[in-house]
């Protein structure tokens, strides 16, 4: 991944529309073409842009945004139709991961290690659990269970009312990784069923018993110089999607482990799925799925067949650099470069709708990207918040026809 810079917004359309009266603000579909909204720079000493990577997606949640910022200690609340930082929550160091919001709780975690539930509103947290290793992955909610895993390899199961820590899992990796480094993230925990499926920086995807934390079974998958599994893995009828950074993207038989198809291509996120008869819009991800989308690290956004691997259709950003995962709406699938540009792709064909065009100096977006409703919103490494909007449906035309025995 290229290093990112700071950039400029240009070329662009501002438009001046506030929260929507009613409902939640800027209701409806993000149905077409967005346009540029407000630019906002999180609060901070500035830091150099050759290594300045903000990872911190953003969580919209009624009239306000939830960020973290690389170089802030504290999760900071936006305004949603400017930007403007209107309450910190503090923390012990940086926050980069999404928050996940539950039953009116912020969980989230901070690169100190310590984890937090937040109560929306409040002046301060439930409770906070510390740990030794920075964290950079949303939070896994099971039960009466938060799961965290750290950039170290290690996960652990805290009580969800108090914080306290049920069971650690530290992933004894494998000895012949060939790679001496490892990405500096962590794969978000996915539950499925009495399992706790992680990923980890040797290549591991390792299914762990919910209760206790003990290893049920464990699958080598990833390959190449950075075998890394970055991003969680999909469960999909009778298998699970997953791939590493370097390569591959496999899907997995969920009772054997045995892989039934792959793809040459690695990715630091999750593979997206959507579509029934053919790739087409699915914003809710609604099955049945047949479609895999996949954003890769080497700048290509791929469509492949969910039952048989092949891919449908390929669309390249050009830039070589990671893209962040693609986002489903109805205009089509949202995605980022960490080389500097936003773009929406159509679903079907993967065709190019749009392209945000972001000046003359070169950023990135690693974070990924925030949808609700009409509302887009990113992150750069930079530290730039940026809002797009889908114009709102225009209204019927008045009709002026005369009136019987008008001139």
């Amino acid at each position: 991944m290229s290093a990112p810079a700071w950039f400029a917004l240009a070329g662009l359309v501002a438009t001046s529309e506030g929260p929507s009266a009613e409902g939640a603000p800027y209701s409806g579909a993000f149905s077409d073409v967005p346009a540029f909204h407000w630019r906002a720079e999180l609060p901070g000493p500035p830091l150099p842009t050759a290594s300045h990577t903000e990872l911190a997606g953003p969580l919209l949640v009624g009239p306000h945004i939830y960020v973290g910022a690389a170089n802030h200690d504290a999760l900071l609340v936006l305004e949603r139709h400017s930007g403007r930082v209107v309450r910190r929550l503090e923390t012990s160091a940086p926050v980069q991961t999404m928050p996940v919001l539950s039953e009116g709780i912020l969980y989230f975690s901070d690169t100190a290690g310590t984890t937090y539930a937040w109560p929306l509103g409040a002046d301060a947290p439930r409770w906070a659990h510390p740990s030794r290793s920075p964290v950079v992955a949303p939070v896994g909610l099971a039960g009466d269970k938060v799961l965290v895993a750290d950039v170290d390899d290690v996960v652990v199961a805290l009580d969800r009312a108090t914080g306290e820590l049920l069971w650690r899992h530290a992933q004894k990796l494998d000895p012949t990784r060939h790679a001496a480094l490892q990405l500096y993230g962590a794969t978000a925990p996915l539950v499925h069923g009495e399992w706790v499926l992680a990923g980890f920086s040797d290549g591991s995807i390792v299914g762990l018993d919910l209760a206790d934390g003990e290893i049920a079974w464990s699958k080598r998958v990833g390959e190449g110089r950075y075998p890394d599994v970055l991003g969680a893995p999909v469960a999909h009828g009778k298998d699970f999607i997953v791939g590493a950074f370097t390569e591959p993207l496999v899907a997995l038989d969920q009772a054997s482990r045995n892989v039934r198809w792959r793809v040459d291509a690695g990715g630091a996120w999750s593979p997206v799925l959507g579509g029934g008869d053919g790739p087409k819009p699915a914003p809710v991800l609604a099955g049945p799925h047949r479609w895999v989308f996949h954003s890769g690290a080497d700048g290509k956004l791929r469509c492949v067949d969910a039952g048989s691997g092949a891919v449908a259709w390929v669309w390249d950003s050009g830039s070589g650099n990671a893209l962040t995962a693609a986002v489903p709406t109805e205009a089509g699938l949202l995605v980022g470069s960490s080389g500097g540009s936003v773009f929406l792709v159509d679903t079907a064909t993967g065709e190019q709708r749009w392209r945000w065009e972001p000046g003359f100096h070169p950023s990135g977006v690693t974070a990924a990207i925030a949808v609700e409703g009409r509302q887009a919103v990113l992150v750069t490494n930079a530290g730039v918040v940026t809002s797009f909007l889908v114009p709102p449906p225009a209204r019927p035309a008045p009709d002026f026809a005369r009136r019987p025995g008008a001139p």
